[in-house]
């Protein structure tokens, strides 16, 4: 194992961004996620095990709408395309399994979204990538986890669920925050669903609410919205812009941490609809958070620096690359580094009992 050592110095600035419960890309990671539970589930009631599948390929394509204030209607429907890879279970047809699963996660996500599609186009697994479920890891790839989140960080993902609860908001949103030294700067998009708002000026009470629930929580420069412009405002229908201004993909939004942040070490991996059984790209970013928020905690350790690299085919537990990075104001003695390196250890062994935090949601993926 490598573990090495640097002087903790706190960033002079930063970047840290959250994709919301309605945004686009979380939306479809959230779909992915979703699939491989179910399949997970019936792969286990009905045979016992977990199967081969990854359903990490989805892809929302906008609809389009006519909005305005106090309503509007759906021209087009967003439409939601499931790619990816799954032995069909015996209980259901894989197709109705997909669609089903998807069209729920979007009635739970979106309370005023009323139409969409679902196109699924899933289908079996190479014979290679199947044999390797009970031998070793399904690819080469990379896990990282970092801890703990600094207060940049844990003020962006309370934000997140602050701006929802104001009324006349809906589940799309995102949080930009900038901090340069001592000075942060928050940017802030909210979807406003239409049937809330009757005028322009309700519109921008509704924007004001947002500014002032974030004032509360944070001292900064705050920008609600900020490209509204004349008529052209983030009015929508369905409280989403996949109603008609943006498409999602799983694996464009939030990193395992449920943040996007660009100054730490990150995996590009996408987490969500990697089967949870020896799909490195899911597991070893789990395994890698869980050990470095372990490793954090140890006397003297400001931050923790995890990443994992997976050899197709290898065992989950021997990994090709263990290192840890670890920040503080004095490098550790050799009895801590003993002690992080069981750590990690301790974590690789542990994989197998990820797999019911996996099947149950217990995990953040996005």
């Amino acid at each position: 194992m490598m573990i090495e050592f640097e002087k903790y110095r706190p960033l002079t600035f930063e970047v840290v961004e959250r994709k919301g419960l309605g945004h686009p890309d979380t939306l479809a990671d959230g779909i992915s996620e979703a699939i491989s539970m179910e399949l997970s589930r019936s792969y286990l009631e009905e045979f016992g095990e977990i199967l081969h599948h990854n359903v990490d390929k989805v892809l929302i394509t906008a609809g389009r709408v006519e909005v305005e204030f106090g309503g509007g209607r759906v021209l087009e429907p967003p439409t939601v395309i499931v790619g990816g890879r799954a032995t069909p279970p015996a209980g259901e047809d894989l197709e109705g399994l997909i669609a089903r699963v998807a069209s729920d996660h979007l009635k739970r996500s979106l309370a005023n979204l009323l139409e969409h599609r679902i196109d699924a186009r899933v289908r079996g697994g190479s014979p290679e990538l199947v044999s390797l479920m009970r031998r070793g890891a399904n690819d080469t790839s990379i896990g990282v986890g970092f801890a703990p989140l600094n207060p940049t960080e844990e003020l962006v993902l309370e934000l997140e669920e602050r701006v929802r609860m104001v009324r006349g908001v809906g589940e799309d949103t995102k949080v930009m925050a900038v901090r340069i030294r001592d000075r942060l700067n928050l940017v802030v998009a909210a979807a406003i669903v239409s049937k809330f708002v009757s005028s322009m000026e309700e519109y921008r009470e509704v924007k004001e609410r947002v500014r002032e629930t974030i004032a509360t929580a944070a001292d900064a420069e705050v920008a609600v919205n900020a490209a509204d412009g004349g008529n052209n405002i983030f009015l929508t229908l369905t409280g989403s812009s996949i109603e008609m201004g943006d498409d999602g993909a799983t694996g464009r939004g939030n990193r395992g941490s449920g943040l996007i942040t660009p100054m730490r070490p990150m995996s590009i991996e996408a987490i969500a609809g990697k089967n949870p059984v020896n799909h490195v790209g899911k597991i070893y970013n789990v395994v890698a958070g869980r050990a470095a928020a372990e490793i954090a905690e140890l006397d003297g350790v400001e931050e923790a620096y995890v990443t994992l690299v997976s050899r197709i085919g290898a065992p989950l537990t021997e990994p090709l690359l263990r290192a840890v990075e670890i920040r503080g104001d004095e490098r550790p003695d050799g009895g801590a580094e003993r002690r992080i390196e069981e750590i990690v250890d301790r974590h690789l062994q542990g994989i197998g009992d990820l797999v019911e935090d996996f099947v149950a949601g217990r995990l953040r993926v996005c």
